[in-house]
């Protein structure tokens, strides 16, 4: 519970960071344990360390991404190292797509459209990988959807542990997904929001779009939807698409066609704002410099003084 350096050496953090990773896990090698690993790559602003500096052709990007892949490779060949990969699940994902602002500092969306800030696939749908020898198959692939919401639940499930009855729980168990018991999986929706305000829905492979608004995108990007620029707009009757078949949602379905879907989707809308309720935004609950981590607490003035050597590992 202490600050060992501050401000951060973000050249040589991730060392730190992937050290920190291992004597945790020696530490719990014998009992059961979780272990969140939140890397700063690839953030903006991009950063690498010496040993990644100039070593891909992606610019100082690519040389980020190519550092989080070394720490990623660091932890589990620990994991392997410890005798513990056979009872350890590893998941890796993220919580939005790519900044296309900062064009080649930022990532890409591939075959999806739009990016972080938006609510079109490229801005929600992520990476999901889970790596765990002996259960997992190697290079399988899952067409399910699935969620960070997800997790917890499937962690409960795997521990042996019982969910909180007192409210309702937004997750699903993908447990039947991972050790491919079922190639479907227990979630067959996703509710796509924007703040509080639900944008769109998706229903197992159709999306229908009630409200579209531009992402953090520069208004040179060669998709005027995914400009920063690009107002909120209602859309009823909604957009639908066939994000299986279209992941670029450049192709809108005759809704009266597929009247049954989108019936289907209006529905599970319905019901699901019918129980939805939010809680107060920490973000608007004011902020206060008392409160930021400051390696000496009586210093002043703050946060200008904070700061402390750096202590080696």
């Amino acid at each position: 519970n202490t600050i060992a350096i501050q401000p951060a050496d973000v050249l040589n953090i991730d060392a730190a960071y992937v050290n920190n990773v291992k004597d945790f896990m020696t530490l719990h090698k014998d009992d059961p344990f979780f272990f969140y690993y939140a890397s700063h790559h690839t953030h903006t602003p991009q950063f690498a360390s010496p040993a990644y500096r100039n070593t891909t052709l992606r610019g100082l990007f690519g040389d980020s991404l190519a550092e989080l892949d070394w720490s990623v490779g660091q932890i589990l060949d620990h994991v392997v190292q410890l005798g513990i990969e056979k009872r350890t699940l590893v998941v890796f994902s993220a919580d939005n797509g790519p900044e296309l602002y900062d064009v080649d500092l930022g990532g890409e969306q591939g075959p999806l459209k739009c990016g972080k800030g938006s609510t079109y696939e490229g801005g929600v749908r992520e990476p999901g990988i889970f790596w765990w020898p002996g259960v997992i198959e190697p290079g399988s692939i899952s067409y399910a959807i699935g969620s960070t919401l997800d997790l917890s639940v499937t962690a409960v499930s795997l521990a042996g542990g019982k969910l909180p009855a007192d409210r309702p729980i937004d997750g699903f168990d993908l447990t039947p997904v991972l050790t491919g018991e079922s190639s479907v999986g227990p979630r067959d929706f996703m509710m796509y929001y924007s703040g509080h305000m639900l944008m769109a829905i998706r229903q197992n492979q159709y999306k229908a779009h009630f409200w579209t608004k531009g992402g953090v995108c520069r208004n040179t990007y060669h998709d005027q939807d995914c400009w920063m620029s690009t107002p909120l707009a209602p859309h009823d009757p909604p957009l639908l698409f066939d994000v299986e078949m279209d992941t670029k949602e450049r192709f809108p379905l005759d809704v009266k066609q597929y009247a049954d879907v989108l019936e289907s989707i209006m529905k599970l809308k319905a019901g699901h704002e019918k129980t939805m309720s939010f809680s107060p935004g920490e973000m608007n609950s004011g902020i206060s410099k008392d409160n930021f981590p400051c390696c000496n607490r009586t210093c002043t003035p703050r946060n200008s003084c904070c700061a402390c050597p750096k202590v080696e590992h």
